[in-house]
């Protein structure tokens, strides 16, 4: 049989033939597909609510641009240990314990006070003087009386030339040292007031004393009652009387008396500024 039509619609028709085949043709791939990968399952799943896991690929790192890179924030420095700030705390505990530890500093006596030593001690240039001349061989110690204060010891002064002489030596409490004041035979101290006491012997005994109160307090408390005089080193302005303390309750004990001189008015006065252990 002949076709009827134009050639158009000849070849219209095939295009279409062709266009059907290709159809049929891609609806079999899928129905291979479907079968081979188990769509039907799939299908199952889908339909019963369970998702299907996809394969996500992470995103590929953002390199930050120069401007970025110029304002973002510096990363947080971490913060300090706790042992660190407890180490720390133990150090300045440590500083702390170690500033309390310190001797605190003595109170020196007031200008009163200081001038009355010095007066008392003029006052007492007769057993000083002949104390640093080597002419007196020791002392003996007997009663003490004691109010706080001042303490009064009973002093017997024996010479080498022979004989004793009766007296008192007085110490005195300030700020809780106990500094020589006088020496004098029975009736004999006085406080001379008409000399200007002299600032650079009142510190010499304030810088000595405090430190050498051995001997002081041992006196005071019983512990000695014979004071030997061994040998005295007597200089142009210093004098030091080696000396043996011993009949008390303290164990036997050598010892010095330290003493410097001023010239006052064309005069020389000795002046005893600490007892100190050998």
């Amino acid at each position: 049989m002949q076709e009827t039509g134009t050639p158009e619609v000849h070849k219209s028709k095939r295009q279409a033939s062709i266009a059907l085949v290709g159809l049929l043709a891609a609806v079999a791939v899928f129905a291979a597909a479907f079968v081979a990968f188990d769509g039907a399952e799939i299908v199952a799943d889908l339909m019963s609510g369970d998702e299907v896991a996809e394969t996500v690929v992470p995103p590929k790192p953002s390199v930050p641009t120069e401007d970025e890179a110029t304002t973002a924030e510096p990363a947080e420095e971490p913060e300090e240990s706790a042992q660190t700030t407890e180490t720390e705390s133990a150090t300045e505990t440590d500083d702390t314990a170690s500033a309390g530890s310190v001797t605190p500093a003595v109170t020196s006596p007031t200008g009163d006070q200081l001038s009355r030593m010095f007066w008392e001690q003029v006052g007492s240039q007769e057993q000083i003087g002949k104390l640093v001349a080597g002419e007196i061989s020791g002392f003996s110690l007997g009663t003490v009386t004691n109010n706080g204060t001042s303490a009064s010891i009973g002093v017997s002064a024996n010479y080498k030339a022979g004989g004793s002489l009766g007296g008192t030596m007085v110490l005195r409490n300030y700020s809780g040292v106990w500094y020589f004041s006088s020496i004098s035979s029975a009736g004999g101290g006085t406080t001379v007031k008409s000399i200007p006491a002299d600032t650079g012997i009142t510190s010499t005994i304030v810088a000595q004393t405090p430190t050498n109160q051995d001997i002081p307090k041992a006196i005071i408390g019983g512990g000695y009652k014979t004071v030997t005089v061994n040998s005295v080193s007597a200089g142009s302005g210093t004098a030091t009387v080696s000396i043996t303390l011993s009949g008390g309750t303290s164990a036997r004990v050598s010892g010095t008396i330290l003493c410097t001189s001023k010239t006052i008015g064309g005069t020389k006065y000795w002046f005893i500024t600490s007892f100190r252990r050998a």
